[in-house]
């Protein structure tokens, strides 16, 4: 009788194998964690889109003396901080002040303005997030608005809304 022997297999190159051809390395580990981390964050993300008409007098009216809720989302946090493009738009003279609130957690940000110029402006609001909104909870946000000093229309409309 003769012994024949199975021949010895390559071991696999798969990840998770038992059987590997290369000894462990840990800076090998560590610089393809690293490789991974970056290459994550460089992956494109989804980021929604809001168009709106381009005609400023066509917003919603900010026309209280105090700050009265204009616009309303629900918001479930994933990110740190709340940021609002707003496009405000004022007569000759006016004023219009906006800000982001959130009542459920008595927050509110610091609030924005408009200069005395009139006519179309750009504003953007920032939302820290506070610890006691859990990352999944979800929240009302208000965009908040009042008109400062004059009396021209005052309106306005959010062009974009993200968190980050």
């Amino acid at each position: 009788m003769t012994d024949n022997p199975q021949p010895e297999r390559d071991p696999s190159r798969h990840r998770g194998n038992r059987l590997v051809t290369r000894t462990p390395n840990l800076v090998r580990s560590l610089v393809g964690m690293r490789d991974d981390i970056q290459n994550s964050s460089r992956r494109i993300r989804r980021e929604d889109i809001t168009v709106a008409p381009a005609d400023w007098t066509r917003g919603e009216p900010a026309t209280s003396a105090t700050m009265a809720d204009v616009h309303v989302t629900l918001v479930y946090r994933s990110g740190h901080a709340l940021y609002f493009d707003l496009y405000a738009g004022t007569g000759a003279g006016s004023v219009l002040e906006a800000q982001l609130s959130v009542p459920d957690l008595s927050v509110t940000s610091a609030a924005v303005m408009t200069t005395p110029a009139g006519g179309e402006r750009l504003l953007r609001l920032q939302l820290d997030m506070p610890a006691t909104w859990q990352v999944g909870d979800a929240h009302l946000v208000y965009v908040q608005a009042r008109r400062v000093s004059g009396a021209d229309a005052t309106t306005l409309r959010v062009l974009r809304a993200w968190q980050r």
